[in-house]
C-alpha cells in the first residue's frame, strides 16, 4: 500500500502555539483544561468539528479570555476552511499573548489562512498579498521561527516571485539550524551501519555507496505523486547547496515506477541539480527498512555519517522544520567540531636533555 505523509503545518501550529501560551491556560485537572485537552486531541486526530465543540465548550464555562482556546478553535476553524473565523480568532490571540513567538505564531496563522483561501480562489492577488505582509510579519518578530520563511517561500511562489521565494527557503533552513528548540534530540550518535548500495543515477551512471564516504549524507526517499514530497522540493532545492559537498550530500531516490524518461524530464523541469536515483523495484528503500513490502510511506529521511552509519530516520509524519533543522545542526556542528580539531595547537615535541 503506498502512503503519502506529512506532518501538517497547521498541526505543528497548534503543538507550538498550545505549548507557547500555556501561562494563559487554566490549572490542570480542571473541567476547562480536560476541554482544552480533548480538543487539542480531536483535532491531531482529525476530527476538527469535535475539536472546535471542545474548545468552545471550555470558552463556555467561563474564566478570563485563553490564548490557548482561541488558537485551537482558530486551528480547527482553518481545517474546515473557515477563513475569516480564524482571522478573527487570531486576532483575539494577538490581542492575549505576550511574547514576540506567539505573535509570530498568530500571524503565521492568519497567513495560512489567506493562503489557502487564495488557492480556491481566482481573483487571489489580494489574498496572496496579505499572506505575504502575514509571514513577513511573522518573521520579523521571530526570526528564529522557520515555519513562517517556509510559508512565506510558498506564497512568494505562488506570486511567482521564484527568486525571492528561493531566498525564503534558504532562510527556512538557516533558522532552523539555528533554532534552539532543536538542539535537545540531535542525532549525535550513530545507530546502525548503513548498507552498501549501488543504484543508477539520473545521468544513467552507477553510483555506489562508497563514493559518499567522508561526509554527511540525507537519503530523501520521494516521488512525483506524493503531495508532501512536492510541497518540500523548494526547500530541499536550497538545502541541496547549504553546505559544502565536502561536508554533506543531497541525494534524492525516486520512489516512481514506470517510464524513467519521464521521471529524468520532471527533474529536468524542477531543477532538481543534484544527485537524483532511480530506485528499480524500490530495492534500496526495502534494503533500508523503511517499510515492510509491500507497503511504501514516504517521504522519507536517512542521516548518514562520513563513516557509513546511520544517525537517524524520519518519517513524514515528522515536523519538517524539526528534520532540516536536526540535520543541519548535525553537520554543521561536526564541521565545527572538524575545524577545531584543525586549528588546535600542537603540542610542544619534548626536547632532548
Amino acid at each position: 500500500m503506498a502512503i503519502c505523509r506529512l506532518a501538517s503545518i497547521t498541526l505543528a501550529f497548534l503543538l507550538f502555539v498550545l505549548g507557547s501560551v500555556a501561562q494563559t491556560a487554566p490549572p490542570a485537572g480542571s473541567a476547562i483544561d480536560r476541554e482544552i485537552q480533548s480538543g487539542t486531541a480531536s483535532i491531531r486526530q482529525g476530527n476538527y468539528a469535535e475539536g472546535k465543540q471542545h474548545f468552545e465548550k471550555a470558552e463556555s464555562m467561563g474564566g478570563p479570555p485563553s490564548a490557548e482556546i482561541n488558537s485551537g478553535i482558530a486551528v480547527a476553524e482553518l481545517e474546515m476552511d473557515h477563513f475569516d473565523a480564524v482571522r478573527q480568532r487570531a486576532a483575539t490571540v494577538l490581542q492575549l499573548v505576550s511574547t514576540d513567538h506567539e505573535r509570530a505564531e498568530a500571524y503565521n496563522l492568519i497567513g495560512t489562512s489567506w493562503l489557502r483561501q487564495a488557492s480556491q480562489s481566482t481573483a487571489n492577488t489580494d489574498m496572496l498579498k496579505s499572506a505575504v505582509e502575514s509571514f513577513r510579519r511573522a518573521a520579523k518578530l521571530d526570526p528564529l521561527f522557520e515555519t513562517a520563511y517556509f510559508n512565506l517561500g510558498n506564497a512568494l511562489l505562488r506570486q511567482k516571485r521564484d527568486e525571492d521565494a528561493a531566498v525564503a527557503f534558504k532562510n527556512f533552513i538557516a533558522a532552523a539550524e539555528k533554532n534552539p528548540a532543536y538542539e535537545q534530540n540531535l542525532p549525535t550518535r550513530p545507530q546502525s551501519s548503513a548498507p552498501a548500495f549501488k543504484v543508477t543515477d539520473s545521468e544513467g551512471n552507477l553510483f555506489s555507496s562508497d563514493s559518499l564516504r567522508g561526509r554527511f549524507v540525507l537519503l530523501d526517499f520521494w516521488a512525483t505523486w506524493c503531495a508532501p514530497c512536492m510541497r518540500a522540493l523548494p526547500a530541499m532545492r536550497q538545502l541541496a547547496h547549504f553546505f559544502p559537498p565536502s561536508q554533506f550530500t543531497l541525494v534524492s531516490v525516486s520512489e516512481n515506477s514506470g517510464d524513467q524518461q519521464v521521471w529524468k524530464q520532471f527533474i529536468a523541469l524542477h531543477k532538481m541539480n543534484w544527485t537524483q536515483l532511480w530506485d528499480n523495484n524500490l530495492e534500496l528503500y526495502y534494503k533500508f527498512g523503511l517499510a515492510p513490502r509491500p507497503d511504501i510511506n514516504i517521504p522519507r529521511y536517512v542521516l548518514i555519517d562520513g563513516n557509513g552509519f546511520v544517525r537517524r530516520v524520519y518519517s513524514g509524519t515528522d515536523h519538517f522544520g524539526v528534520v532540516i533543522g536536526e540535520v543541519a545542526k548535525t553537520v554543521a556542528g561536526a564541521a565545527q567540531s572538524n575545524s577545531s580539531l584543525r586549528l588546535a595547537p600542537e603540542k610542544p615535541k619534548p626536547q632532548p636533555r
